[in-house]
């Protein structure tokens, strides 16, 4: 296992050096072969360790706990999401029910953004604005100038998890909450926020348990629906939003991500010793064929965690997070060859480019 750590680098240096002020970020986030890469850890629950990381594209290197070495101290209790907008990341962190606004070039926090208890969640940014998913069964919006909470759509689903904006209306899962007696119960519907109004609009009946959403072009959207973990099996739909037709994939994807005009995935599976297996497809988003990918390797990553893909040069980002150690994040070219894999941090999960 290449766990090869770049600690001291003039990378490193140049994100050390503070500063009084932070710099106005650019609007624009170019995507080259050279731009860095985050990469976002969960950290245990009620551990206080979530983390991000800094990726190199090109060699075995990363800089573990770059926000800390940065800012002194850590980003908190369970970090749910990650993005990279307008010149900014914005992560959210449940437990610690905070946003953390970061510059991307120095690892400073420009602001932690108080949630009071919401319980934010997973967060999409559109027309300088950032909308924000939480256990309130709400999504928060943020000014990206101000950095301030403007607005707050009700919504009437239970808790809220991912969400994505086609046009001018927000897609956000319901998946399941608990019942009077603590058991968990589950959603089946898609809530459609409009934008102009910020309210919400209507519900579109999906799989039981909707968890994952991404437009998937200008008028579909694809959905992951976990089911009920027992006897109602996981399924993943393409929907048309104009037409309203769902097509199941034929794998459901325990996660995925979209580039280049095909849906890569992961289906994960477990044995009666609750072992589990990962398998991996690309699949054609126009065709919804799926062809099996990193066959040969998937014995290696029975803890995937996630899948994310470069948009700069195509190649696939996994992170394998089992419970008990550190994750692993391997990379592979778009033909499926390995290029290299390095350590990461607790319950890595998710790669930002």
């Amino acid at each position: 296992m290449n766990k090869h750590i770049l600690t001291v680098s003039l990378l490193a240096i140049l994100l050390l050096v503070g500063c009084k002020k932070e710099p106005i970020p650019t609007p624009v986030d170019p995507i080259d072969s050279t731009s860095p890469i985050y990469l976002l850890s969960e950290g245990s629950w009620g551990g206080n360790d979530a983390e991000i990381s800094l990726l190199d594209r090109n060699s075995n290197t990363v800089i573990l706990d770059w926000f800390t070495i940065n800012n002194g101290r850590g980003i908190g209790d369970l970090a749910q999401d990650l993005i990279h907008y307008g010149g900014r990341l914005y992560a959210t962190v449940f437990s610690s029910n905070t946003i953390e606004v970061i510059n991307p070039l120095t690892g400073k926090s420009i602001k932690q953004i108080d949630m009071g208890q919401r319980g934010p969640r997973y967060i999409v940014g559109h027309n300088g604005k950032i909308y924000v998913s939480c256990y309130d069964k709400t999504v928060v919006r943020i000014d990206t100038a101000t950095l301030n909470i403007e607005a707050s759509c009700p919504l009437s689903g239970m808790q809220p998890e991912q969400l994505c904006i086609i046009d001018d209306n927000l897609y956000v899962c319901n998946t399941w909450q608990n019942n009077a007696n603590g058991d968990a119960i589950y959603d089946s519907t898609i809530s459609i926020v409009n934008l102009n109004s910020f309210s919400e609009t209507e519900k579109i009946t999906v799989g039981l348990n909707p968890g994952k959403i991404k437009a998937l072009d200008s008028h579909r959207f694809i959905v992951a629906c976990a089911g009920d973990y027992g006897n109602q099996s996981a399924t993943t739909l393409v929907v048309d939003i104009a037409t309203g037709q769902q097509t199941p994939l034929s794998v459901a994807a325990t996660n995925f991500d979209i580039y280049n005009n095909n849906i890569y995935l992961y289906n994960t599976s477990y044995d009666a010793q609750w072992h589990p297996t990962a398998n991996f497809y690309r699949v054609d988003a126009s065709t919804l064929q799926a062809t099996p990918i990193l066959q040969n390797i998937s014995q290696t990553l029975p803890n995937a965690y996630s899948i994310n893909v470069d948009p700069a040069t195509g190649n696939i980002y996994i992170c394998n997070s089992p419970y008990t150690s550190n994750a692993d994040v391997y990379t592979f070219r778009p033909d499926g060859s390995e290029i290299r894999h390095v350590e990461g941090g607790i319950l890595s999960s998710k790669v930002v480019f």
